[in-house]
């Protein structure tokens, strides 16, 4: 599914740019297939650091029902479109304060666009950080706004995060509770858990239950994906990865222009496959003199995969 990283990075291993293409073959009988892109840059400034993400995703559904309720052929292909800006900055010692926010399109563009298209995401919150590059440790508290849970919605944001030594490391909390494993320079597991979602429109005339016909209906698909992950580093910047799992209870239904339901697909649980291709770069080891700010700002974005979906 869709992800939005301001910057990807996982114990010291910075991705900006990916490619992945992801198969949810039964849903209670609805197919679900996607790929995508990400790009995602970040500049220190001064003790501040700056991070842009752009991302892409196409969506395919395919319902294993067929109603009079509504026309679903309208949502069997929905294009996402993301763009997200990130500001860390020092507050004193090692706290730091975390803004970001973007606008993403979710739609599926039959007719012409509009406000009802746009999905809008955000976090803030407090990252307090600890400990050396061997054992370092953060925590965020704060709250976010997104589609992770379906239809947009504000929640609480809190996740710990430490790496353990030059091998293991883990998450808990929201967006990802997870535990990595890393293999040498080459080889890394990891198990992980996140919410996922979209929330998208149709941005043409639909028509309900045979004679009534609305706009901007929703596309509401959703759940929580359980899954082992393993990337092989096979050239000095680049890597591929595949990960396998499960989604349980998804959730995928039609809501009328006042988000109330149109019709429960009934998704259920199903496999989760995504498999996919990175840009991998190493992040610099802090120097003796450098600030920790700004190592500590790099080290703890890996989490902001608050704002999105997507491997």
């Amino acid at each position: 599914m869709a992800q939005n990283f301001p910057m990807m990075v996982s114990d010291g291993e910075i991705s900006p740019i990916s490619l992945n293409f992801t198969s949810i073959p039964d849903l209670g009988g609805n197919d679900v297939s996607s790929y995508g892109a990400n790009l995602n840059v970040g500049l220190p400034l001064k003790k501040n650091f700056i991070g842009l993400s752009l991302g892409y995703q196409n969506f395919d559904f395919t319902f294993g029902e067929s109603t009079n309720r509504i026309d679903l052929s309208a949502f069997e292909n929905i294009q996402v479109f993301r763009t997200g800006l990130s500001f860390i900055r020092p507050l004193n010692g090692s706290l730091r304060f975390l803004i970001s926010g973007g606008a993403a399109i979710m739609s599926n563009l039959d007719g012409d666009l509009s406000s009802n298209d746009l999905v809008f995401n955000a976090i803030i919150g407090a990252i307090k950080s600890w400990g050396d590059d061997s054992r370092k440790s953060s925590l965020l508290i704060g709250a976010f706004y997104g589609t992770q849970l379906g239809e947009p919605t504000l929640l609480p944001a809190i996740s710990f995060r430490q790496r353990l030594n030059d091998r293991w490391s883990y998450s808990l909390g929201i967006p990802v509770t997870g535990i990595t494993y890393n293999m040498g320079q080459r080889h890394r597991l990891a198990l992980q858990a996140s919410p996922q979602g979209i929330f998208a429109n149709n941005s043409s005339l639909a028509r309900v239950e045979g004679n009534r016909t609305i706009t901007n209906t929703k596309l509401q698909f959703n759940g929580i994906t359980t899954r082992l992950f393993y990337q092989y580093r096979f050239a000095k910047n680049l890597a591929l990865f595949a990960e396998g799992g499960f989604m349980p209870s998804a959730t995928l239904k039609v809501l009328d222009d006042d988000n109330n339901d149109i019709i429960d697909l009934g998704a259920g649980s199903g496999a989760f496959f995504n498999v996919g291709l990175r840009l991998v770069v190493q992040r610099p080891k802090k120097g003796v003199n450098e600030e920790s700010s700004n190592d500590s700002s790099h080290s703890f974005i890996n989490d902001q995969d608050v704002l999105n979906n997507n491997k």
